[in-house]
């Protein structure tokens, strides 16, 4: 992992390799205003130190397959793979979790957006290059897929999967705290994205709820709505109709979904699939969402508890008919389809998929005919190498 996060390293096992970004590069990123994954991007190919540690540590463990979650890291990885020992034998695998340029595009046109044209561009070139070089690239959805298939044929789907939710916790003190109310549960971490799609599913307030309903906010999200002027317009109505808990541990979240009518998903906008839609399905609650919010679960789009709508007015009248309704029964053949959204199910094909791989030395084209110039020109790009 390469991180300016030094609380990351609690997250690491033994034998992994934990690269902390120094204050000195962490003061830069800030300056300039680079996001951290890309400035993750610059940081490696910038240090010739850490790239070294970076290929030393992958000698040592010798994969049959290297496999990133992200683009970041390829950088190192690409200058790896052109300097690597002739006994090394790999496959290069991009696990992508979404299209990350077209996502980091959507985020730089938003209102207050901090993510620049600059960053962007980084984007389409690391994601470009790696997509296209790489052995496999595992999508999470059709749509993602037909984007990679542009760059390379070698896609396949693995779509994104949920645990089965931990025990709840407190359940005496939700049921008193929301006595007498119906809730909808809206859950979602503080990605930009997350805020807006609410805030633009809900606009202009959240008058259209009566005083015996409310909007239970869990997550990172809970901050950023608070904070946006666009809640803060109508801060009196909005705070009378919305119970903004923040981040909460498993158990407490698991008694929140339980004591829940309906789950809002009032995504409009961001990358790959949305994990908190199979949550709410496979915990069979009545569903108010956006089509965008069902991406790689479409044939759970026409069940009975599940109500789709794309514009504020039909959104808000949704949420209103389900949070005044009872849900309906899922029928035997819906319950068998639950298990489909488990890990253990989604991930099943790809360990066969990974050993099908080709373990060969790769050569990039670029290499053989002596322009291999991607780390050199990336450091000169950034002032740190001079033309030649």
């Amino acid at each position: 992992m390469v991180t300016p996060n030094r609380g990351a390293r609690r997250e690491m096992e033994a034998g992994d390799l934990f690269i902390e970004m120094p204050r000195r590069f962490r003061k830069k990123m800030a300056r300039r205003k680079w996001r951290s994954d890309v400035a993750t991007a610059e940081f490696v190919a910038a240090s010739r130190f850490h790239r070294r540690e970076i290929a030393k540590f992958l000698d040592g463990f010798r994969p049959d397959v290297i496999a990133l979650e992200q683009c970041w890291l390829w950088p190192a990885l690409r200058e790896y793979v052109e300097t690597c020992t002739p006994e090394a034998r790999f496959s290069i695998v991009y696990c992508s979790q979404n299209v990350e340029q077209e996502l980091m595009a959507q985020e730089a046109m938003m209102s207050g957006a901090e993510v620049d044209p600059w960053s962007v561009q980084r984007a389409v070139e690391i994601e470009s290059d790696l997509a296209a070089k790489a052995d496999l690239v595992v999508a999470v959805s059709e749509q993602d897929a037909a984007y990679f298939r542009k760059l390379n044929p070698g896609v396949v789907v693995a779509a994104n999967g949920i645990w089965p939710r931990e025990m709840p916790a407190g359940l005496d003190h939700w049921a008193s705290r929301l006595a007498g109310l119906r809730t909808a549960l809206f859950v979602a971490s503080g990605h930009p994205p997350n805020a807006n799609g609410f805030l633009e599913m809900t606009a202009p307030d959240l008058g259209f709820l009566s005083p015996a309903e409310r909007i239970v906010v869990v997550g990172g999200v809970a901050g950023q709505i608070q904070s946006d002027p666009r809640f803060l317009r109508s801060a009196d109505l909005n705070n009378a109709r919305i119970e903004l808990l923040g981040v909460q541990d498993g158990p407490t979240l698991s008694a929140l979904i339980e004591f829940a009518d309906v789950v809002m998903l009032p995504i409009v906008d961001g990358g790959g699939t949305n994990i908190k839609t199979a949550e709410a399905l496979y915990n069979r609650k009545p569903i108010v969402a956006t089509s965008f919010a069902f991406r790689g679960y479409e044939h759970f789009r026409h069940w009975q508890n599940v109500r789709l709508a794309d514009n504020p007015a039909d959104f808000q009248d949704s949420l209103v008919k389900a949070l005044r309704s009872e849900a309906a029964v899922l029928k035997s053949t819906e319950i068998e389809q639950l298990d489909t959204l488990l890990w253990t199910e989604t991930l099943q094909r790809l360990p066969e998929q990974f050993a099908a791989l080709p373990r060969q030395r790769r050569v990039p084209a670029n290499q053989a005919n002596g322009s291999g110039r991607f780390i050199p020109g990336l450091l000169q790009r950034l002032g740190l190498r001079r033309k030649s």
